[in-house]
């Protein structure tokens, strides 16, 4: 944890770190919020592949912990971005914080707001970002339907 605090480099310390057996079950879901939530695209120094590895290992967790498990039935989700990042792991259960993270991609291209709707076993993990709501993560595997609703405006 002390070397994951202070680094730029959080996602790849952190999956370091799980790989090496460092990383206890109950310190999982709040390490992975850090990494995560503190980093606008953390699946580009570190693979999808070894994330997947990682939230299988912690389970489905909410975090920071609320009284949250695992929703029954289909869920909906939005994602804004561009089009070739939309089959990525970070969603929202609203379209508003969809669109707030969607304005910070139009740096790689023109972004567009998508919706999907998933099966409740596609959800790893519901992260809350400071003054942003709530992220979903999701196993990609699971986006079957995906649907582009509308452009998104440039800031």
């Amino acid at each position: 944890m002390s070397q994951i605090l202070p680094s730029r480099q959080r996602p790849r310390l952190l999956i370091d770190a799980f790989k090496a057996g460092r990383i206890s079950l109950a310190d999982a879901p709040e390490l992975i919020h850090f990494a995560w939530t503190y980093d606008d695209s953390p699946t580009s120094d570190v693979g999808e592949p070894a994330w997947l590895e990682l939230f299988e290992h912690a389970g489905f967790f909410t975090y920071p912990p609320v009284q949250v498990s695992r929703p029954a039935s289909p869920v909906t989700l939005y994602r804004g971005t561009t089009t070739d990042r939309v089959r990525r792991m970070s969603w929202a259960l609203e379209r508003d914080v969809a669109a707030n993270a969607g304005r910070r991609h139009t740096g790689y291209g023109t972004t567009s707001m998508y919706k999907a709707t998933v099966q409740p076993e596609t959800l790893l993990a519901y992260l809350h970002r400071p003054d942003e709501g709530w992220t979903v993560v999701v196993n990609p595997a699971g986006l079957t339907q995906i649907e582009r609703l509308a452009a998104l405006p440039s800031p």
